[in-house]
């Protein structure tokens, strides 16, 4: 027996097939560390490119499970019409937390392999390599900052080397008008 543990062992450390690597990878959670929920609703109030002024509203719920994490967001100013709703799971085959955002101007997925790290959490599109949008990459970065607060940074790559510039800023709250019914 000793000698098949020993044959195991050296077949894994050359490459093979490992037997605790399964067992010792755990998916990633949508859901953020330390208890924090996106539960609720939320104000948001923050700035586009750093001067136009950007509200809008949140709700949030963990459904499909408990798996998911589920975000509805509603432009208030500018009143553009923007309704959106993304969803954050972990896709078993990838490795990795998945974002799908459907909007009423489009649809983008969003990855992370690195999920919640010190409270936030980025989301990144696929890399446009072909020069054929204005946009090479988008990123979404959600930060808690606080027991009853968030931040939502939406940011953009205009080459594909990855040169971030902000492009949208929202500090979230939990709605104080949701609290008192409560």
């Amino acid at each position: 027996m000793r000698d098949l543990l020993l044959c195991l062992l050296m077949f894994s450390l050359s490459g093979g097939i490992s037997l605790i690597s399964a067992q010792d990878t755990k998916p990633l959670s949508p859901l953020p560390p330390d208890g924090f929920t996106f539960a609720g609703s939320w104000d948001c109030s923050g700035a586009m490119q750093g001067t136009r002024v950007h509200k809008a509203t949140f709700t949030g719920a963990v459904v499909i499970g408990g798996k998911w994490l589920e975000l509805s967001e509603q432009d208030v100013e500018p009143a553009t019409g923007y309704v959106a709703k993304y969803l954050i799971g972990y896709d078993s085959q990838q490795k990795r937390l998945v974002e799908y955002d459907a909007n009423n101007f489009g649809a983008s997925v969003y990855t992370s392999n690195e999920g919640w790290q010190n409270h936030v959490l980025t989301m990144t599109s696929p890399v446009d390599q072909t020069g054929q949008s204005s946009i090479a990459a988008n990123r979404f970065v959600y930060t808690i900052v606080g027991a009853e607060a968030f931040t939502v940074d939406w940011q953009i790559s205009k080459a594909a080397a990855l040169n971030w510039t902000p492009a949208d800023h929202l500090r979230c709250e939990r709605s104080k008008a949701a609290a008192h019914l409560n």
